[in-house]
């Protein structure tokens, strides 16, 4: 073999090796990029099931760019929400109050695509919402509660094995005993998460149906992080 066509050679193997070293990085690469994860997709599976929320729920999610910050989650009930987070005192709420008031008489932050058409339609029930500081039975506790006349936020009366049927079984199951003061019997929580906890669906062994679903809680900053 003469030394031209060695170098010609040389120069074939050279360029196979650099095209074969390209694919591996860009197989690397597509292996590192992941697609839409499977908790952001359940998310917004379940946030746009109209079966599930009534528009009030909507609206008040809509809004959440607003709660960030102030409440670590939403718990929606038939009709009206309350936040998660508990006040020992209607004093130590109030400040909330007012900054959430003030905040929702300005529009909210764009939405997502995909949840454009679903959510944007049910804002102009916001103006209606009315936000104070309510004392609580089950806890005893002061909370944040959201309320509007004819309130429709959660669908009354869904079975949990509806739920399951689809979202597919919880991710975990886990059992929350809330003790008020005094002697009255305690409420004993059953909470299925789904999306890494970010949506938990609540049944209540005080509720007078058994296997529907009570109450669902929402995690602010998880869900804000999706639809906006």
């Amino acid at each position: 073999m003469s030394d031209t066509e060695r170098k010609a050679a040389a120069g074939r193997w050279a360029l196979a090796l650099g095209s074969c070293l390209l694919c591996v990085s860009l197989s690397a690469a597509v292996a590192q990029s992941p697609p839409e994860s499977a908790s952001a997709m359940q998310i917004q599976k379940i946030l746009l099931d109209r079966e599930l929320f009534g528009p009030d729920a909507l609206a008040l999610l809509a809004t959440l760019q607003f709660w960030k910050g102030r409440v670590s989650s939403l718990v929606l009930f038939p009709d009206y929400a309350m936040s998660g987070n508990r006040y020992d005192s209607a004093a130590s709420a109030e400040e909330t109050v007012a900054a959430l008031s003030g905040a929702m008489k300005t529009a909210p932050p764009k939405l997502r695509a995909e949840y454009q058409t679903d959510y944007s339609a049910t804002l102009s029930r916001v103006a209606a919402f009315q936000i104070r500081v309510e004392r609580v039975a089950e806890d005893d506790a002061f909370h944040l509660v959201v309320r509007r006349e004819g309130g429709k936020f959660l669908k009354p009366g869904i079975e949990v094995r509806t739920i399951v049927a689809r979202y597919g079984k919880p991710e975990h199951v886990s059992t929350e005993v809330v003790q008020a003061r005094g002697d009255r019997r305690p409420a004993i929580l059953t909470l299925n998460s789904y999306a890494g906890g970010a949506i938990q669906f609540v049944q209540s062994d005080l509720s007078p149906s058994v296997g529907t679903v009570d109450r669902v809680v929402v995690e602010v900053d998880a869900i804000a992080a999706q639809i906006y």
